[in-house]
């Protein structure tokens, strides 16, 4: 079991697991996440408030629901929002997993803290720069580009250190 919870020392100096709340990495992972998670609830409610607003809905009986009128379809605001979304449905979860597994690396906290906390800017910038300030690129792309750079640089750390450690290191 120590070896899956591998130690690692906190800022005062004590030893503490990997998954334990005295570790300042573990503690910079659940920040980044539930404020990862929160950016994409926000998200769901623009949705929800540019649909009411332009009257634009997905189905027929929520046309019915608001009962002043409304039309199935779509509308650029909504689709805008939509795609930062969906942006989001195809980066935040591979950085939830790979981030966790990155945290038994064993780097240093400062490592953690600024990928984790940068990757957390990159996204919230794509975000603001896709759905509420359009933006000319090439201000997304970058915002983009710095997330999926932070993945795979997580990726292929956790890849490197999961084959020499795990298969060469027996």
């Amino acid at each position: 079991m120590a070896d899956i919870l591998s130690n690692i020392t906190s800022k005062n100096g004590e030893v503490v697991g990997v998954l334990t709340i005295n570790n300042p990495q573990f503690a910079t992972y659940l920040i980044v996440a539930s404020l990862l998670i929160l950016k994409m609830y926000g998200l769901i409610l623009l949705t929800i408030f540019h649909r009411q607003k332009n009257k634009v809905f997905i189905s027929e009986e929520d046309t019915k629901m608001r009962g002043d009128g409304g039309s199935v379809g779509t509308h650029p605001d909504v689709e805008r929002v939509r795609r930062a979304f969906q942006n989001d449905l195809e980066n935040i979860p591979a950085f939830l997993f790979i981030s966790l597994a990155y945290l038994f690396v064993g780097v240093a906290n400062w490592a953690v803290h600024l990928l984790f906390y940068l990757f957390l800017i990159a996204r919230t910038l794509h975000s603001l720069v896709y759905a509420l300030y359009v933006i000319p690129q090439p201000a997304r792309a970058i915002c983009f580009c710095l997330g999926l750079l932070i993945n795979c640089y997580l990726s292929f750390h956790v890849l490197v250190y999961g084959f020499f450690t795990g298969y060469l290191g027996k």
